[in-house]
């Protein structure tokens, strides 16, 4: 009774109050196909409870809602408006009307506990594909993030910071939240805490091989001819000083992984998959020599996407929770004794990091014609590949869980900054000289001296640049010089002639 009187006197203020007095023609509620909203009057609602549509768009159920904006009259809007989820039910006229969120009101504590049954409660995959976000293969409601900005931080918080982010890498392919990212594209020396830029190494390059010819050219062109008006000959002579390298400044390269940094900095557990979908051949003993080159070649450049994800989780600004490391090999014919000497390589990166509170090698997969059979089993560490591989982890956690930062490599430091040097010392002399096709090997032989530590080899790989280098200047010097000769000769007897 009390009930109804209530409603009956909403009846009669809504029929009374000026506020309420809408006599404009109701709009249909549909989508046009193009895009836009249906300007035709509504014929009314075809279903209960859903939207008044035109005969048009009759098939298009939208849920209807009234609007909760309040009025100076003290009573609610009313009008009719789509119902959203996860947000307030405003009218066109009040869509901008600020409305109290009851559920702030709500303690912190309830309201995460109310997150986490709405959010994924699994790692969450590098590529979804089918897998399920939560443990009981049901949905999750991520729209709860777009609610407000304090919801959205709170939400946020709590995923970021308690689930477990893969990242798988696949060939030159980087995956994380479903999105991929190719290494080869935009990172050709794209570094972002390089001590040098670009320009300053053509400014280097040439700058040094200025000053070389000019020397040269003065030895070799004094006095060469009598006339008076003898040509300069001008050559690529610079006046940039040589940038020194600077010590202090890191040139480990970085990648930023698709998700964006804000995000990525808030992720306290990550979980790297290493997927190698490999040649008949992958490892080196009962292959030939091109096929030996070829696979280690591969696996270094694995090496070199490590350094550059791992450069990235450097630079948190916190330790990290937890990291799980999953190597999964594609490749049914490769021999399963070597499979742990390739995962043992794999691994030499991940000495860089520090702070990892609990590193872990979860898994070593290989792919059979079963599917794929897991090889950490209980008894793995038992054989000689298998006790190398534990003793070399046990090494790698002690250094990876410790707070200080590890030693750095005078062969890991130099090496980023001589491959920079060969990239461009071979696009600047790509057409001109034979001898800078050896840059390529010698970057393979760098690339392995680094990831082994072995300064002695790779003082041996920097002589071979510096005579490279050399030979080449040697040469453009002569050949500057004969030219030189020919148009001294030319511009005489064009003088004597005259």
């Amino acid at each position: 009774m009390e009930a109804g009187a209530h409603g009956a006197g909403h009846m009669t203020h809504f029929r009374t109050c000026l506020l309420h007095d809408d006599k404009r023609r109701t709009r249909c509620s549909g989508t046009l196909k193009k895009g836009g909203n249906c300007v035709n009057r509504a014929v009314g609602s075809f279903k209960p409870g859903m939207m008044p549509t035109c005969h048009v768009h009759r098939r298009q159920l939208k849920r209807m809602g009234r609007c909760r904006a309040p009025l100076r009259c003290g009573f609610e809007c009313g009008r009719i408006c789509e119902w959203k989820l996860h947000g307030f039910q405003l009218c066109l006229d009040h869509c901008e009307h600020p409305m109290t969120c009851h559920f702030l009101k709500v303690p912190i504590e309830m309201r995460l506990r109310i997150y986490q049954l709405l959010l994924p409660d699994r790692p969450i995959p590098a590529r979804y594909e089918k897998s399920s976000l939560t443990s009981d293969g049901g949905g999750v409601y991520t729209a709860i993030l777009c609610v407000n900005r304090q919801i959205h931080d709170e939400a946020a918080g709590l995923l970021y910071r308690t689930r477990a982010f893969s990242i798988e890498l696949l060939g030159d392919w980087m995956s994380m939240c479903n999105l991929s990212q190719n290494f080869t594209q935009n990172s050709s020396f794209g570094y972002k805490h390089h001590a040098l830029e670009d320009h300053q190494w053509q400014q280097m390059i040439l700058g040094q091989q200025g000053l070389f010819m000019a020397r040269q050219g003065r030895r070799i062109l004094g006095g060469a001819s009598s006339s008076a008006h003898t040509p300069t000959i001008r050559g690529n002579q610079s006046h940039a000083k040589s940038p020194n390298f600077d010590s202090n400044v890191p040139v480990e390269p970085i990648r930023e992984p698709p998700l964006s940094k804000r995000y990525f900095n808030m992720i306290q557990s990550f979980r790297i998959e290493i997927v190698l979908p490999s040649p008949s051949a992958w490892w080196l003993p009962n292959s030939d020599a091109a096929s030996h080159k070829a696979s280690m070649s591969r696996l270094l450049d694995y090496c070199d996407h490590l350094h550059r994800l791992i450069g990235r989780l450097r630079i948190i600004q916190r330790p990290i929770a937890r990291l799980e490391i999953v190597i999964r090999f594609g490749n049914a014919y490769l021999n399963r004794r070597d499979v742990f000497p390739i995962a043992q390589f794999l691994l030499r990166p991940f000495r860089r990091l520090h702070n990892v509170a609990k590193p872990d090698l979860l898994s070593i997969t290989i792919q059979d014609s079963l599917g794929e059979v897991e090889l950490l089993t209980r008894d793995w560490a038992s054989s000689p590949a298998g006790g190398k591989l534990a003793a070399y982890l046990e090494h790698l956690f002690e250094h990876m869980s410790s707070s200080q930062p590890p030693p750095e490599l005078p062969v890991f430091k130099v090496y980023w900054q001589l491959e920079r040097l060969l990239s461009y010392m071979k696009e600047h002399y790509r057409h001109a000289h034979p001898k800078i096709g050896k840059i390529t090997g010698l970057l393979y032989a760098a690339r392995f001296a680094r990831e082994v530590e072995d300064l002695s080899s790779f003082r041996a790989i920097w002589n071979q640049v510096v005579d490279i280098w050399s030979d080449c200047l040697n040469e453009h010097v002569e050949f500057q010089s004969n030219v030189a000769l020919s148009i001294n000769a030319i511009h005489s007897t064009v003088q004597n002639g005259s």
